[in-house]
């Protein structure tokens, strides 16, 4: 049977180990290991918006013991019982510490599920676009599912849930306003085999391209090497289908201006080692989150290039040099 436990903020270490022996357990021992993790939420920036206020809750996670564990996130510098961040605030490297050195049992997760706060009245969870006002940020459920993920014996671990808004961020179907917030496109990431990317873009790209705007700019990541420029697509939902040959991104930044450089820049932070092609356009604004677009990815065409991320380490990859 599954047993359900909250772990509440209010109880010393030495009580949450004793509730978290007592569930799930049929005999008078308990050879349950345990582990403490923290969580911290982070953004790939979004090109339309200058506020996203997520109001985070509590974490609820499934073992594949079959229990299922509840954490209440830290309270804020006020006192509430829950966390407002404009995640807006907390991009590329930055991050926002949400849960802090909890308890729980070491194993494999299948799940977790944010709980986030919401409302029609935007009271609690809302967006403010660069030429709008504040409007309305629905979660479904007020419940995002996403992935699972692992925690080891070793001492503390810190996950960092990556949010990356340019897939995660959509508006509202119907006559509805406002946006959704969806699972689509945020990412349990384990800080000890993270690493990040950044680069410089030289401007002169945004010459040579049909329809080029130095507003439009984005830097594409997929996961692995021996990719063509004519298989990468552009952002798409979970459920849509893409053209046979096509590899989705797992990631996507706009490039800005830095004033301290004085030069054009994108970032990535919170990405897992491994091998990547990143891959440059010139007009991607217009990608839809939640379809195939067919944005021709990259633009020029011979911006693609493979780079290796390796655990805890900063890479940098240039564009146009």
């Amino acid at each position: 049977m599954e047993s359900i436990m909250t772990i509440y903020k209010t109880l010393p270490v030495l009580a949450v180990a004793t509730l978290l022996s007592a569930c799930g357990s049929d005999s008078g021992g308990d050879s349950t290991q345990y582990a403490k993790v923290s969580f911290s939420v982070s953004d790939a920036p979004v090109d339309t918006m200058s506020e996203v206020m997520v109001a985070f809750d509590k974490i609820e996670l499934h073992h594949e013991n079959g229990n299922r564990y509840i954490i209440e996130v830290d309270p804020d510098d006020d006192g509430y019982g829950y966390q407002g961040i404009d995640l807006l605030d907390y991009q590329g490297k930055d991050s926002a510490l949400i849960v802090t050195d909890e308890e729980i049992p070491v194993g494999h997760y299948k799940s977790m599920i944010l709980h986030i706060l919401s409302d029609e009245s935007a009271s609690y969870s809302w967006v403010v676009e660069y030429d709008g006002g504040k409007e309305v940020l629905g979660v479904p459920s007020s419940k995002l599912k996403l992935g699972g993920f692992d925690v080891s014996t070793q001492a503390v671990q810190s996950f960092t849930l990556e949010f990356d808004l340019r897939q995660a961020l959509v508006p509202r179907g119907g006559s509805g306003k406002g946006y959704h917030l969806k699972p689509n496109g945020v990412k349990i990431v384990d800080n000890d085999v993270a690493s990040s990317l950044w680069g410089v873009v030289n401007s002169s790209l945004f010459d040579l391209g049909q329809g080029c705007s130095i507003d439009d700019g984005f830097v594409y990541l997929y996961q692995d090497h021996g990719l063509w420029s004519n298989q990468l697509s552009d952002n798409v939902d979970d459920s849509s289908k893409l053209p046979d040959g096509y590899v989705a991104p797992y990631t996507s930044a706009p490039v800005v201006w830095n004033d301290e450089t004085n030069q054009l820049e994108y970032g990535f932070g919170f990405i897992p080692a491994g091998e990547y092609t990143a891959a440059f356009t010139c007009n991607a604004a217009s990608d839809d989150p939640e379809k195939f677009d067919g944005i021709q990815i990259a633009k020029p065409f011979e911006q693609r290039e493979e780079v290796i991320l390796y655990q805890t380490k900063e890479t940098q990859q240039n564009f146009g040099f």
